[in-house]
């Protein structure tokens, strides 16, 4: 994984050679080590690392992090093989390159900062579809109710939820400035005709109360605490803006800051719940043949903070409680094969129900499950695998495209 080009290299040794998976796993989460790392590639078939930092690091302190990180990361050794529940190939097997490049000369995506995208024209037109196609089909097959929910979230909400224990990485953190006429004034001195922002001290904000949302599923348990689900369970699903801060992994359409999420929720016993996963992968595999789309449906974990990457991966491959869409785009650039996880459905077992006092209707904590399907990237999966003209694309999605742009 290259994230720019360093200036200083160094090689360190693993503990035992890695499979594939992990050896992207450790390279992906290795740019919360530290400032000052630049890259980090596992060597193939080698138990080592190659590391890029800046110049001027403090190598020492350097190795000492990235000794602890590896040592993390190793520490999953029970590793369970994923199982794929489901795959498709498509009739065609060519493939468009540099999609997101070539939105951005279209005109049909603009990119505003680092994991920050807009879509226009066609792309958004599509991205539209995706979302109330995923809706409309929620409705009919379970009844679904719509819901709405805010963009930020409670900081609160969040540690009852668990997420700074597991994910504490990938938070983006809501502030503003003390009721201070003082230090308001002297924030607002220190910026007039600036071109950038400038900060007084970090003592003029005030503590953080609230996040910017990363799981969209969180508010709805937070609605419900202290529900009583009724024998016929409940269904819920809402258009969601999520927000995973991912480092220099944020990229293209691959891997966004600010993403959209068709969400679907169900909550009940466990048999209902059970029962809604298996809807929801019949429900793909109609659209994937609609669409004429390759992937596949597999069991897959969470990006976990490495120091409970190994406990908490391990539970959830064991346990079979997630699974991934993943959709086939372009490969990498060494002719790689390259998928991007489309969505997942997940099973939370009473955790919620627990957390939030929510009763099923025997009166015991209530189980849930969710279902999200990010939107930006089947965007950029459609594109890469049908090409730009929505004249040639299967039918069934061309003529909701054309209908689609019709009407707006």
């Amino acid at each position: 994984m290259q994230l720019r080009s360093p200036t200083q290299h160094l090689v360190l040794p693993l503990s035992r050679t890695v499979d594939a998976e992990l050896a992207s796993d450790i390279e992906k989460h290795s740019v919360y080590v530290s400032e000052d790392l630049l890259s980090l590639s596992v060597v193939q078939n080698e138990p080592r690392v190659l590391v890029g930092y800046k110049d001027g690091a403090d190598i020492e302190r350097l190795q000492e992090k990235l000794s602890r990180y590896l040592d993390a990361m190793l520490a999953r050794v029970r590793r369970v093989e994923p199982a794929v529940h489901y795959q498709r190939g498509r009739r065609s097997k060519a493939i468009e390159h540099d999609v997101f490049p070539k939105l951005l000369e279209r005109g049909w995506a603009f990119q505003h900062g680092r994991g920050m995208v807009s879509l226009s024209g066609p792309a958004l037109t599509l991205s539209r579809v995706i979302d109330e196609t995923f809706a409309r089909r929620y409705r009919r097959s379970y009844a679904a109710q719509d819901r709405a929910y805010p963009a930020m979230i409670q900081a609160e909400l969040l540690a009852r939820c668990g997420y700074f224990e597991m994910h504490p990485n990938a938070v983006s953190f809501v502030s503003h400035l003390r009721n201070d006429f003082d230090e308001i004034e002297s924030f607002r001195a220190v910026n007039e005709g600036a071109s950038r922002l400038n900060v007084t001290h970090g003592g003029a904000f005030a503590p953080i109360q609230h996040c910017l949302n990363p799981a969209a599923c969180f508010p709805c348990y937070e609605a419900f605490e202290n529900h009583r689900i009724g024998a016929e369970g409940q269904v819920l699903t809402w258009p969601a803006r999520v927000f995973r801060y991912e480092s220099s992994n944020l990229v293209g359409l691959d891997r966004l800051w600010e993403f959209n999420v068709r969400e679907l929720v169900f909550l009940g016993t466990d048999a209902f719940v059970q029962a809604g996963r298996r809807k929801a992968i019949a429900l793909i595999q109609e659209i994937l043949d609609d669409w004429d789309l390759s992937g596949r449906i597999e069991t897959a974990t969470d990006p976990f903070f490495a120091t409970v990457y190994a406990s908490k991966a391990f539970w959830q491959e064991a346990m079979d409680v997630k699974y991934e869409i993943r959709l086939d785009i372009a490969p990498k650039s060494n002719g790689t094969a390259r998928t991007v996880a489309a969505g997942s459905i997940n099973l939370h077992g009473a955790f919620f129900g627990e957390r939030f006092n929510i009763r099923d209707a025997n009166g015991e904590a209530a189980y849930s499950g969710c279902v999200g399907w990010g939107l930006e990237r089947w965007v950029l999966a459609i594109f890469s695998q049908h090409g730009f003209d929505v004249q040639k694309w299967p039918e069934r999605l061309q003529e909701r495209v054309l209908a689609e742009r019709d009407d707006s």
